[in-house]
């Protein structure tokens, strides 16, 4: 069943999408490169271009823990802390809003860019992963404690008390507020290629209140594309 969203404040950029997607089928290795990378083809030789598809991703057969998981997919954690106090120098290196999970599949698939009307079900799966996990308390309090576990691993990877403390505050602020959240409170969102940042296909679950992002990065928003319109303009196209 195809997944919607009310919630959908990325969208209105078809024209980008189109684009991204010609650009990306216009290199020659696009087809072997993308079916490779599916089939996990042994000793496969790569283009070498900018964030293109590769043997090897941190997302690639994924194996660490997971908030959920269906026949084709996994949600997991965001590793950066939603506060952007803790990257002075690096705003874009925040969480997007204080829940900003993602949605990543167990095939080898690279990317917005690179589905195709055979594996573009995908983006419905885990939409529909999410919305039926995030009924659940206990997956609320796991995303909540992933948040905290962020906060201090990015302490301890550039230890700032000030920073730290702040974010703290803010994470103390916001957690109530997590419990009156729907799921028409969030969006989800891909970065195509060539604005990618790990070459394994990863949508981006996020909270979108006010509230939510007052203490996160906006670096990304233009480059985030609506995953519901991707899917879209994907199944639109007269190709397979």
């Amino acid at each position: 069943m195809a997944a919607n969203t009310v919630n959908r404040p990325f969208a209105g950029k078809v024209e980008q999408i189109k684009e991204q997607c010609e650009r990306f089928w216009s290199h020659e290795e696009a087809p072997v490169d993308v079916k490779a990378y599916l089939s996990n083809t042994p000793d496969h030789q790569y283009a070498k271009r900018d964030g293109w598809i590769k043997t090897e991703t941190p997302f690639t057969n994924w194996t660490d823990p997971s908030f959920a998981e269906s026949e084709n997919a996994f949600l997991i954690g965001n590793r950066s802390s939603f506060d952007v106090a803790q990257y002075p120098d690096e705003e874009g290196r925040a969480g997007m809003s204080m829940i900003h999970i993602l949605g990543i599949p167990k095939a080898g698939l690279f990317n917005g860019v690179s589905l195709d009307k055979t594996t573009v079900g995908i983006i419905d799966e885990m939409i529909a992963l999410f919305k039926s996990s995030w009924a659940r308390p206990t997956f609320r309090v796991g995303i909540l404690m992933h948040q905290w576990t962020a906060i201090e691993d990015r302490n301890k990877e550039k230890p700032d008390l000030e920073a730290y403390q702040k974010a703290m505050k803010h994470f103390r602020k916001l957690e109530a507020m997590v419990y009156e959240l729907t799921v028409d409170d969030f969006t989800f969102g891909l970065h195509l290629w060539p604005d990618n940042s790990v070459a394994h296909l990863h949508m981006h679950i996020i909270a979108t209140p006010d509230k939510c992002r007052k203490y996160s990065t906006f670096r990304h928003d233009a480059k985030t594309k609506d995953a519901i319109e991707v899917r879209d303009y994907i199944n639109s196209r007269t190709t397979a």
